[in-house]
């Protein structure tokens, strides 16, 4: 064996120091490298999303908007409404592929299926009372949750004209389990004015123990001829109303909290009016259309009436680039509040 001296050993010491140094730092600067690879991988992701989740945003509202005309225009049947949406489904397809071709991405939109509605609507321009002038009266029984969503949709008001001015007198909008007694399980929104240009909206949400009020006031503009109360979009004349959304408190005031029906489940709410002659204009609603869903229509005169409608589609949406492939079912269900 070699005898080495301590200088000799030293040196050796040192040598593989060195080595080990220049060791580690490689693998520093590997790893970093690896990890500044994934950021920009990462960044280039998320860059790529922004297209594809634009574009469904887009696609999302124009199938709302066509599922509306549908409801409005091809409303004779089920299978006249179904045509209808597919065909402008198809129409949408075609104008957003040739716009996204034009960036070199492939863009695909199919229908797939539907849900069953039944839109209400006054269109006459006369007080909210039924065409024999009764002032309250339910307007649809034994509406069904759809899974995870409320059952009732794209609720609107335009009032030309409310008389009411205070809350023993208002205009009175009921949501309530079907076979609840008195209040318990119910969701209540009162309308009424407090000036020429003013609205005032108050909700009452009671559970089985407890009830929760909350008021908004909203002014139109001048010159507008009518209130735009949207009650399951949460706004009037286009302004956020807390009594119609989520209170300041944070509580959940949405149409229809309160009533503690089961999603999907066999319970149901029935919706009334009360004080129905205050309010005078037109209305429209979209609910969930199943066997336990009861219209009252047909006894209660020529106004308000009903129609066959789609409550909700389902499409599927593809989104294609060199870098991405973005694939999902859209459920769209245009007006439908969170509750």
């Amino acid at each position: 064996m070699a005898d080495l001296s301590g200088d000799e050993r030293g040196q050796i010491l040192l040598v593989a120091a060195f080595a080990l140094a220049v060791i580690f730092v490689s693998m520093a600067l590997i790893v970093n490298s690896a990890i500044f690879t994934e950021n920009l991988a990462s960044r280039g992701e998320t860059a790529g999303s922004d297209g594809a989740l634009s574009m469904r945003a887009t696609v999302e509202t124009n199938v709302g908007e066509g599922i509306a005309a549908a409801n409005r225009n091809n409303n004779s049947s089920p299978t006249e409404l179904v045509d209808a949406t597919r065909a402008d489904i198809r129409t949408l397809s075609r104008q957003t592929g040739r716009q996204a071709a034009r960036s070199g991405r492939v863009v695909d939109v199919t229908y797939q299926s539907n849900r069953p509605g039944v839109r209400i609507a006054q269109t006459d321009g006369s007080a909210l009372t039924t065409g024999g002038g009764v002032t309250d009266y339910r307007v649809v029984g034994g509406v069904s949750r759809v899974d995870g969503a409320n059952g009732t949709r794209a609720f609107e008001i335009a009032a030309s004209d409310i008389t009411a001015t205070d809350n023993a007198s208002a205009f009175e909008v009921s949501v309530q389990r079907t076979g609840a007694t008195g209040n318990e399980n119910s969701w209540r929104a009162r309308i009424y004015r407090t000036g020429a240009e003013t609205v005032h909206i108050r909700t009452l949400r009671n559970n089985s123990t407890s009830t929760l009020v909350e008021d908004c006031e909203v002014t139109r503009d001048s010159g507008l001829s009518t209130f735009r109360i949207d009650l399951t979009g949460g706004t009037v004349d286009g302004e956020p109303c807390d009594a119609l959304g989520t209170a300041p408190s944070g509580a959940n005031v949405h149409f229809g909290a309160g009533t503690d029906v089961t999603p999907g489940g066999t319970d149901t709410y029935d919706i009334e009016f009360a004080n129905a002659d205050q309010v005078t204009g037109n209305f429209s609603m979209v609910v969930y259309r199943r066997p336990s869903t009861t219209l009252d229509l047909s006894s209660i005169g020529t106004s308000p009436t009903s129609t066959t409608a789609l409550y909700d589609v389902t499409v599927r949406y593809t989104h294609l680039t060199t870098d991405l492939r973005y694939e999902t079912d859209l459920r769209v269900a245009p007006g439908e509040p969170d509750v």
